[in-house]
């Protein structure tokens, strides 16, 4: 592969190091400038560069400097096979993107602190009338933590160090889970409500997390 070709031979030049790199971490996923500033630089720096290259790939680069972040998006009509990670998302996780992203609407409108910060009790409390009525507190608290995992697995939530309760919606949340995502999402929202309702009141344990959805997460712009 032409990445890894070119990863070996960066070895004695640090400048095509400091590319490669860079080309290697943005395809493993969602680059901040907060996590680290050394590869923040060198995206910047090389940006032409690995813009060119992504293109061959079928994959666009994404740099959003005011919230410092940056990621790929895979181009639906390329014709390649796809590289970046596609998430099918079930309906519980759905509904947890969407209270995350009303979060955000919420302090873009106050605009209050830098970071954004979401404590799990109000996640708790945002979650409760869109899941199941569990047999006990603990197993629902459980439930939300899967999908509190699954939500920072996919770079949306960060926990905030030193508070283990605490969580950062991280920004990035507003270009996948965009308005046109939203104005899809709200077409079925009443139906899914529905559900979730049918499902709070219904006491009989389920096994499973719901029916997964076709649905994946995306920038549609």
């Amino acid at each position: 592969m032409e990445l890894e070709n070119t990863a070996i031979a960066a070895g004695e030049n640090p400048q095509e190091q400091a590319f490669s790199r860079a080309a290697i971490l943005l395809l493993k996923g969602i680059v901040s400038r907060g996590k680290d500033e050394a590869l923040w630089q060198d995206i910047l720096s090389n940006q032409t560069g690995l813009q060119d290259y992504f293109r061959r790939l079928g994959l666009t680069l994404i740099i959003d400097e005011l919230d410092e972040y940056a990621y790929l998006r895979q181009e639906e009509n390329s014709g390649l096979p796809h590289l970046v990670p596609r998430y099918p998302l079930s309906y519980n996780l759905s509904m947890l993107l969407v209270q995350l992203r009303k979060v955000l609407a919420e302090y873009d409108r106050a605009a209050g602190s830098s970071r954004v910060v979401i404590s799990f009790e109000d996640i708790l409390r945002r979650m409760e009338p869109f899941l199941p009525v569990q047999i006990n507190e603990m197993k629902y608290r459980q439930s939300v933590e899967h999908l509190v995992r699954a939500a920072m697995r996919m770079g949306f939530l960060q926990k905030i160090k030193g508070k283990d309760t605490d969580y950062e919606v991280r920004p990035i949340l507003r270009s996948f889970v965009d308005a046109q995502w939203l104005d899809d999402f709200a077409q079925r929202l009443e139906a899914y409500e529905k559900y979730g309702q049918d499902r709070h009141a219904d006491t009989v344990a389920e096994n499973g997390e719901g029916e997964m959805m076709d649905e994946l997460i995306r920038d549609d712009d």
